[in-house]
């Protein structure tokens, strides 16, 4: 995305056209941190499901301030099993399990943190339902305990964004920097896809000078996925 498409993004307003969710049943929330306000598309702003893979984020921010790896960088050994995606067969950093969602990892996080670490810091953060209860590696997948709407995305990551998330000030600037898709000395996009059970989320934020936003696209029905949910919004996103 260019320089000239963000600024184009950040000056226009909130209120044009629907994004195009094609085939999928598809809702969005977008919110300007400078107006306060929120523009949503779709009927489903309030409905919770799993946050799926775009949990990573706190999840991020959880390990890094209990501790349990050194900083983003610290390498976590393969176990060896194979899984479906060649990319995640390897050693990884958070750095770079979070570039390739890569799900091993992250339940090697979990488990490092420990079912009541992980309780009480996902119920201080108010993430969604708030819910762990369903096994300490996967309460955030398809099936899982935990549940969160866009509207709810959309909160955590204005206080993200805000610095208003009870973490210390390094940790939520590593997170944000290891979620950083673009950048340059004027614009910063961050986002994080997820994909589970026929639903597609990309979330993430958008800064340019002082002007910032935040946003929750999710898609549901056949063949959704995070990728298709991405694609959608950056396609919505440039076009403004």
């Amino acid at each position: 995305m260019s320089k000239l498409l963000i600024l184009f993004i950040l000056i226009l307003p909130l209120f044009a056209k629907e994004p195009n969710f094609g085939k999928y049943d598809g809702s969005a929330v977008i919110l300007n941190l400078n107006t306060s306000k929120k523009t949503v598309f779709g009927n489903r702003a309030d409905e919770r499901s799993s946050p799926c893979s775009t949990f990573k984020i706190l999840n991020s921010m959880i390990a890094l301030d209990s501790k349990v790896v050194k900083d983003e960088d610290e390498v976590i050994k393969w176990d060896g099993v194979k899984r479906e995606y060649e990319v995640w067969n390897r050693d990884h950093s958070m750095r770079s399990a979070i570039a390739v969602s890569t799900v091993w990892f992250y339940q090697e996080l979990a488990r490092r943190t420990g079912e009541q670490r992980m309780r009480e810091y996902v119920s201080r953060a108010k993430y969604g339902s708030a819910d762990t209860s369903h096994t300490l590696t996967d309460f955030w997948l398809g099936g899982g305990s935990l549940k969160i709407s866009l509207n709810e995305q959309v909160d955590f990551l204005e206080r993200l964004m805000r610095n208003d998330l009870e973490f210390p000030q390094h940790v939520t600037d590593m997170v944000k920097d290891i979620i950083t898709l673009e950048k340059s000395n004027t614009y910063l996009l961050g986002g994080k896809t997820g994909s589970c059970g026929e639903i597609g989320w990309f979330v993430g934020f958008l800064q340019n000078y002082d002007k910032t936003i935040v946003f929750a696209f999710n898609i549901k029905g056949d063949g959704a996925n995070g990728a298709e949910a991405k694609k959608i919004a950056l396609e919505y996103l440039k076009n403004r």
